[in-house]
Protein backbone atom coordinates (compact mmCIF):
# COMPACT_ATOMS: atom_id res chain seq x y z
CA UNK A 1 0.00 0.00 0.00
CA UNK A 2 2.67 2.55 0.85
CA UNK A 3 4.58 1.85 -2.16
CA UNK A 4 1.71 2.53 -4.59
CA UNK A 5 1.29 5.79 -2.50
CA UNK A 6 4.90 6.75 -2.94
CA UNK A 7 4.91 5.95 -6.75
CA UNK A 8 1.53 8.35 -6.59
CA UNK A 9 3.01 10.82 -4.91
CA UNK A 10 6.30 10.96 -7.30
CA UNK A 11 3.97 10.98 -10.41
CA UNK A 12 2.08 13.80 -8.87
CA UNK A 13 5.26 15.60 -8.18
CA UNK A 14 6.99 14.77 -11.55
CA UNK A 15 3.79 16.21 -13.22
CA UNK A 16 3.63 19.13 -10.91
CA UNK A 17 7.55 20.36 -11.90
CA UNK A 18 6.64 19.73 -15.72
CA UNK A 19 3.55 21.76 -15.43
CA UNK A 20 5.50 24.11 -13.66
CA UNK A 21 8.17 24.35 -15.73
CA UNK A 22 7.80 26.78 -18.82
CA UNK A 23 10.20 28.04 -22.07
CA UNK A 24 11.43 31.58 -20.94
CA UNK A 25 12.85 33.07 -24.06
CA UNK A 26 10.27 34.37 -26.22
CA UNK A 27 10.48 32.20 -28.98
CA UNK A 28 8.04 30.76 -31.58
CA UNK A 29 7.96 27.29 -33.13
CA UNK A 30 6.25 26.35 -36.43
CA UNK A 31 5.28 23.22 -37.49
CA UNK A 32 5.30 22.50 -41.17
CA UNK A 33 1.65 21.90 -41.75
CA UNK A 34 -1.06 21.43 -39.14
CA UNK A 35 -1.48 17.41 -40.01
CA UNK A 36 2.00 16.84 -38.92
CA UNK A 37 0.67 15.30 -35.83
CA UNK A 38 3.97 14.04 -34.05
CA UNK A 39 5.62 17.31 -35.32
CA UNK A 40 2.76 19.55 -33.46
CA UNK A 41 3.31 17.27 -30.21
CA UNK A 42 6.68 17.60 -29.92
CA UNK A 43 6.45 21.17 -29.91
CA UNK A 44 3.38 21.42 -27.45
CA UNK A 45 5.26 19.17 -24.98
CA UNK A 46 8.22 21.71 -25.33
CA UNK A 47 5.72 24.51 -23.76
CA UNK A 48 7.37 26.60 -26.02
CA UNK A 49 4.24 29.15 -28.03
CA UNK A 50 3.51 27.59 -30.74
CA UNK A 51 2.10 29.34 -34.61
CA UNK A 52 -0.06 27.08 -36.77
CA UNK A 53 -1.99 27.96 -39.45
CA UNK A 54 -5.40 26.38 -39.01
CA UNK A 55 -7.30 27.39 -42.31
CA UNK A 56 -10.78 28.02 -42.76
CA UNK A 57 -13.34 27.58 -40.07
CA UNK A 58 -16.93 27.91 -39.98
CA UNK A 59 -16.74 30.86 -37.84
CA UNK A 60 -17.49 33.12 -40.83
CA UNK A 61 -19.83 35.67 -42.17
CA UNK A 62 -20.12 34.05 -45.50
CA UNK A 63 -21.49 30.81 -43.76
CA UNK A 64 -23.19 32.23 -40.62
CA UNK A 65 -25.78 34.60 -42.74
CA UNK A 66 -27.01 31.03 -44.11
CA UNK A 67 -26.45 28.85 -40.79
CA UNK A 68 -29.61 28.28 -38.76
CA UNK A 69 -27.02 28.63 -35.72
CA UNK A 70 -28.91 30.48 -32.37
CA UNK A 71 -26.77 33.32 -30.82
CA UNK A 72 -28.49 34.50 -27.33
CA UNK A 73 -27.70 37.80 -26.36
CA UNK A 74 -28.83 40.21 -23.16
CA UNK A 75 -31.36 42.91 -23.60
CA UNK A 76 -32.94 44.40 -20.46
CA UNK A 77 -31.02 42.29 -18.13
CA UNK A 78 -33.11 38.96 -20.09
CA UNK A 79 -31.66 36.12 -22.09
CA UNK A 80 -32.78 36.58 -25.78
CA UNK A 81 -32.29 34.24 -28.85
CA UNK A 82 -32.30 34.81 -32.38
CA UNK A 83 -30.74 33.21 -35.72
CA UNK A 84 -27.49 34.11 -36.53
CA UNK A 85 -28.68 36.41 -39.45
CA UNK A 86 -30.89 38.17 -37.79
CA UNK A 87 -27.81 39.04 -35.21
CA UNK A 88 -25.60 40.24 -37.95
CA UNK A 89 -28.61 42.38 -39.30
CA UNK A 90 -28.89 44.17 -35.21
CA UNK A 91 -26.87 47.77 -35.73
CA UNK A 92 -25.25 48.26 -32.80
CA UNK A 93 -24.58 44.25 -32.80
CA UNK A 94 -25.17 42.70 -29.60
CA UNK A 95 -22.23 40.99 -27.89
CA UNK A 96 -22.79 37.15 -27.92
CA UNK A 97 -23.75 35.73 -24.47
CA UNK A 98 -23.49 32.07 -25.57
CA UNK A 99 -19.75 31.61 -27.16
CA UNK A 100 -19.43 28.09 -25.88
CA UNK A 101 -22.99 26.98 -26.90
CA UNK A 102 -22.59 28.61 -30.35
CA UNK A 103 -19.38 27.20 -31.09
CA UNK A 104 -20.54 23.98 -30.26
CA UNK A 105 -23.74 24.39 -32.53
CA UNK A 106 -21.26 25.00 -35.28
CA UNK A 107 -19.26 22.20 -34.53
CA UNK A 108 -16.18 23.92 -34.38
CA UNK A 109 -14.31 20.97 -32.73
CA UNK A 110 -14.61 19.51 -36.00
CA UNK A 111 -12.10 22.14 -37.66
CA UNK A 112 -9.50 21.73 -34.52
CA UNK A 113 -9.33 18.13 -34.31
CA UNK A 114 -5.83 18.15 -35.67
CA UNK A 115 -4.61 20.20 -32.57
CA UNK A 116 -6.69 17.40 -30.26
CA UNK A 117 -4.80 14.44 -32.10
CA UNK A 118 -1.55 16.30 -31.74
CA UNK A 119 -1.58 16.72 -28.20
CA UNK A 120 0.84 14.42 -25.94
CA UNK A 121 0.05 11.57 -24.36
CA UNK A 122 -0.61 12.80 -20.78
CA UNK A 123 -3.31 15.13 -21.82
CA UNK A 124 -6.78 14.71 -21.88
CA UNK A 125 -8.65 13.77 -25.07
CA UNK A 126 -10.74 16.80 -26.34
CA UNK A 127 -10.93 20.61 -26.26
CA UNK A 128 -12.00 22.61 -23.66
CA UNK A 129 -14.10 26.06 -23.35
CA UNK A 130 -14.24 26.48 -27.08
CA UNK A 131 -15.60 29.72 -27.81
CA UNK A 132 -16.05 31.70 -30.26
CA UNK A 133 -16.51 35.44 -30.33
CA UNK A 134 -16.43 38.81 -32.58
CA UNK A 135 -13.90 41.69 -31.60
CA UNK A 136 -15.15 45.44 -32.96
CA UNK A 137 -12.37 47.86 -34.26
CA UNK A 138 -9.72 48.71 -31.57
CA UNK A 139 -11.35 45.96 -29.16
CA UNK A 140 -9.23 44.95 -26.33
CA UNK A 141 -9.74 41.85 -24.60
CA UNK A 142 -8.06 41.94 -21.17
CA UNK A 143 -5.05 40.48 -19.68
CA UNK A 144 -5.64 36.88 -18.51
CA UNK A 145 -3.62 34.37 -17.41
CA UNK A 146 -3.03 30.08 -18.91
CA UNK A 147 -3.29 27.45 -16.45
CA UNK A 148 -4.39 25.10 -18.98
CA UNK A 149 -1.87 23.17 -20.38
CA UNK A 150 -2.27 24.93 -23.46
CA UNK A 151 -4.56 27.70 -24.70
CA UNK A 152 -5.21 28.61 -28.20
CA UNK A 153 -6.60 32.04 -29.78
CA UNK A 154 -7.64 32.04 -33.64
CA UNK A 155 -9.01 34.46 -36.46
CA UNK A 156 -11.36 33.21 -38.73
CA UNK A 157 -12.13 36.12 -40.79
CA UNK A 158 -11.88 39.74 -40.93
CA UNK A 159 -9.15 42.05 -39.60
CA UNK A 160 -6.49 40.61 -38.09
CA UNK A 161 -5.68 40.62 -34.40
CA UNK A 162 -3.03 41.86 -31.87
CA UNK A 163 -1.82 39.56 -29.14
CA UNK A 164 0.27 40.98 -26.27
CA UNK A 165 2.20 38.47 -24.98
CA UNK A 166 3.69 37.98 -21.57
CA UNK A 167 5.72 35.30 -19.34
CA UNK A 168 4.01 35.06 -15.81
CA UNK A 169 7.75 35.81 -14.24
CA UNK A 170 7.09 39.49 -14.75
CA UNK A 171 3.29 38.88 -13.75
CA UNK A 172 4.38 40.74 -10.43
CA UNK A 173 5.22 43.72 -12.31
CA UNK A 174 1.91 44.14 -13.58
CA UNK A 175 -1.67 45.16 -12.15
CA UNK A 176 -4.12 42.65 -10.95
CA UNK A 177 -7.25 45.22 -12.17
CA UNK A 178 -7.49 48.16 -14.48
CA UNK A 179 -8.31 51.82 -13.56
CA UNK A 180 -12.04 51.05 -12.83
CA UNK A 181 -11.48 48.85 -10.31
CA UNK A 182 -12.19 45.87 -13.15
CA UNK A 183 -10.19 42.82 -13.91
CA UNK A 184 -10.03 43.46 -17.23
CA UNK A 185 -6.44 44.81 -17.80
CA UNK A 186 -5.14 46.61 -20.99
CA UNK A 187 -1.80 46.28 -21.10
CA UNK A 188 -1.89 48.61 -24.26
CA UNK A 189 -2.83 51.54 -22.01
CA UNK A 190 -0.82 50.99 -18.96
CA UNK A 191 1.54 53.93 -17.89
CA UNK A 192 3.89 54.36 -15.39
CA UNK A 193 2.04 56.22 -13.10
CA UNK A 194 -0.74 52.48 -13.23
CA UNK A 195 2.40 50.54 -13.33
CA UNK A 196 5.50 51.81 -12.46
CA UNK A 197 7.30 48.50 -13.05
CA UNK A 198 6.16 48.45 -16.66
CA UNK A 199 9.73 49.35 -18.03
CA UNK A 200 11.03 45.79 -16.74
CA UNK A 201 8.24 44.29 -18.22
CA UNK A 202 9.80 41.77 -21.24
CA UNK A 203 6.79 41.37 -23.61
CA UNK A 204 6.08 40.79 -27.75
CA UNK A 205 3.37 41.50 -30.03
CA UNK A 206 2.08 39.02 -32.39
CA UNK A 207 -0.39 39.66 -35.43
CA UNK A 208 -2.75 36.80 -36.05
CA UNK A 209 -4.21 36.83 -39.63
CA UNK A 210 -7.02 35.27 -40.46
CA UNK A 211 -6.54 31.08 -40.21
CA UNK A 212 -3.50 31.23 -38.32
CA UNK A 213 -3.83 30.65 -34.09
CA UNK A 214 -1.36 30.60 -31.14
CA UNK A 215 -1.23 28.54 -28.99
CA UNK A 216 0.58 29.23 -25.21
CA UNK A 217 1.75 26.83 -22.56
CA UNK A 218 1.05 27.27 -19.24
CA UNK A 219 1.84 30.32 -17.11
CA UNK A 220 1.89 32.73 -19.78
CA UNK A 221 -0.30 35.82 -19.81
CA UNK A 222 -1.94 36.99 -22.56
CA UNK A 223 -4.29 40.15 -24.14
CA UNK A 224 -5.67 40.48 -27.32
CA UNK A 225 -7.02 43.65 -30.23
CA UNK A 226 -8.59 43.93 -32.86
CA UNK A 227 -7.19 45.80 -35.53
CA UNK A 228 -8.74 49.58 -36.09
CA UNK A 229 -9.46 49.24 -39.29
CA UNK A 230 -12.20 46.23 -38.94
CA UNK A 231 -14.03 44.18 -36.72
CA UNK A 232 -11.82 40.19 -36.22
CA UNK A 233 -13.77 36.96 -36.16
CA UNK A 234 -12.21 35.08 -33.23
CA UNK A 235 -11.97 31.48 -31.54
CA UNK A 236 -10.35 30.17 -28.32
CA UNK A 237 -9.66 26.56 -27.07
CA UNK A 238 -8.12 25.03 -24.20
CA UNK A 239 -6.03 21.84 -24.06
CA UNK A 240 -5.94 19.85 -20.32
CA UNK A 241 -4.30 17.62 -18.08
CA UNK A 242 -5.46 15.83 -15.21
CA UNK A 243 -3.11 18.16 -13.15
CA UNK A 244 -4.08 21.47 -15.61
CA UNK A 245 -7.99 20.68 -15.36
CA UNK A 246 -8.25 20.24 -11.92
CA UNK A 247 -6.17 23.86 -11.04
CA UNK A 248 -8.46 25.56 -13.58
CA UNK A 249 -11.49 24.39 -11.65
CA UNK A 250 -10.67 25.75 -8.60
CA UNK A 251 -9.41 29.23 -9.71
CA UNK A 252 -12.33 29.41 -11.58
CA UNK A 253 -14.67 29.03 -8.79
CA UNK A 254 -16.30 31.61 -7.11
CA UNK A 255 -14.40 32.17 -3.31
CA UNK A 256 -16.82 31.90 -0.98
Amino acid sequence: MWELLILLAVVVAVHWWEYSTAVQEYTFAQPATIDKHDEIRTLLAEKTPIAVEIGSLPWRPELAAKASWTVGVEAEGARLDMSVAQWLSETPRPSVANQEALATEMELVTGLADLDEARPWWWLPGLYDTQVDILEPGQVLGLSWVSAERSWIGCSHGAPVTLWLVHSRYRRFLPSESEDGSNSVDPWSLTVATAPWIGRVQYIEVTVKPGWCIGLPSHWGFAAKAAAEGEAWIWTAKQHSALSHVISAASSSPAS
